[in-house]
């Protein structure tokens, strides 16, 4: 019963927050030089993004032609930032971001997408590379086409290398497990005896 009326009070608090305009201004201040005002908006943001209202701001613009909007590319760029806080936060609200397929599509046309992401790969940090484990796992099993393009990257081959990695933490190794699941379910890849491989014919 508490954690329903926490969760309730949470959800009441973002939909004030929606109808009354504050989104721009929180987004406004992961723009400002202070580090302390960099995070708190991301994380505003990442607690903002369970919202299906609130995510709808990152979609990609009907008739784009699936070009990612700028505060999207913001969020993926702060994946980046040289505080791990920021990155943590960031890494959240892609997480959850990446529940919405047309918000996969934006953020797979972003320039930096792959070297951002093989970046964080290499990073021994459970919680960084959980939460950008989830996000690619939503996206790999959100559209053939997302897929596609993850699977055509070295990401993929980081994400391959990884699944042989022993005594990984349950929730990294699930997440893993989803990606690959994802790419056969889409036949991208097929199981062969003690390896993951393209499938043969990528073109069907």
């Amino acid at each position: 019963k508490q954690w329903y009326q926490r969760r309730v009070r949470g959800d009441s608090v973002r939909e004030r927050i929606i109808r009354e305009g504050g989104c721009h201004d929180v987004e406004y201040q992961q723009l400002e030089d202070s580090d302390a005002l960099r995070r708190a908006a991301t994380e505003v943001v990442c607690n903002m993004a369970l919202s299906e209202k609130f995510r709808e701001r990152y979609r990609p613009e009907k008739d784009s032609g699936d070009a990612p909007p700028d505060r999207l590319k913001a969020v993926l760029v702060f994946c980046g930032d040289e505080s791990y806080h920021i990155r943590l936060a960031a890494l959240g609200a892609m997480a959850y971001l990446t529940i919405d397929v047309e918000i996969c599509k934006g953020v797979v046309n972003i320039g930096s997408f792959e070297e951002i992401v093989k970046e964080l790969i290499c990073v021994e940090d459970p919680g960084l590379r959980h939460r950008l484990f989830v996000m690619l796992q939503n996206m790999i099993a959100s559209d053939k086409s997302v897929a596609e393009k993850i699977i055509n990257t070295t990401i993929f081959e980081c994400l391959l290398a990884l699944m042989q990695v022993p005594n990984q933490p349950p929730g990294m190794k699930s997440a893993l497990t989803h990606c690959m699941e994802a790419a056969k379910h889409w036949g991208l890849i097929e199981k062969n005896p003690g390896d993951m491989v393209y499938a043969v014919d990528s073109a069907q």
